[in-house]
């Protein structure tokens, strides 16, 4: 069980839309305590409900499509309806509301999205959303700071 799971979500071949697989990267290299567990998908999946339900606060990073580019969010995320939970439109608040439908638990949870500016073919990242990853890791960083339990002062950057 991690109390903290961060969960990535884009396409890393689809430029901008990878950009939650570059956080999670950078925080991989991070000396994160190890109550801190980070996955990375294409999409959101129904089994992801598993690891949800077991965690304390769950952390979805994923590039945006609206907005400005380079506007960074954190929003926090309500268990939604679980019917929505099989179509292609997996939302976190789906996967919130799937892990209390079938598990009985349904974590805190917040979404941090960068907005980008290029989601066409190719491994690269804008410049505004080049720009804006130390700042989305940084959020992380200070999310999962808060949802620890109380302990010693580390310093996670």
């Amino acid at each position: 069980m991690a109390p903290v799971l961060i969960i990535g979500c884009g396409n890393p071949l689809r430029c901008d839309d990878g950009m939650a697989w570059r956080v999670a990267e950078a925080l991989s290299l991070r000396q994160l305590p190890p109550e801190v567990k980070i996955m990375v998908q294409h999409q959101l999946t129904p089994e992801l409900a598993v690891p949800v339900s077991q965690a304390q606060a769950v952390i979805f990073l994923d590039a945006a499509c609206e907005g400005r580019p380079g506007e960074l969010r954190r929003e926090a995320v309500s268990p939604g309806p679980a019917a929505a939970a099989f179509s292609h439109e997996f939302s976190p608040a789906a996967l919130l509301g799937l892990a209390r439908e079938l598990y009985g638990r349904s974590p805190e949870a917040c979404a941090i999205t960068l907005c980008g500016a290029c989601f066409d073919h190719g491994e690269g990242l804008s410049v505004e959303v080049q720009a804006g990853l130390p700042q989305v890791v940084a959020m992380v960083l200070e999310q999962v700071q808060s949802a620890l339990p109380a302990r010693e002062e580390r310093e996670y950057r």
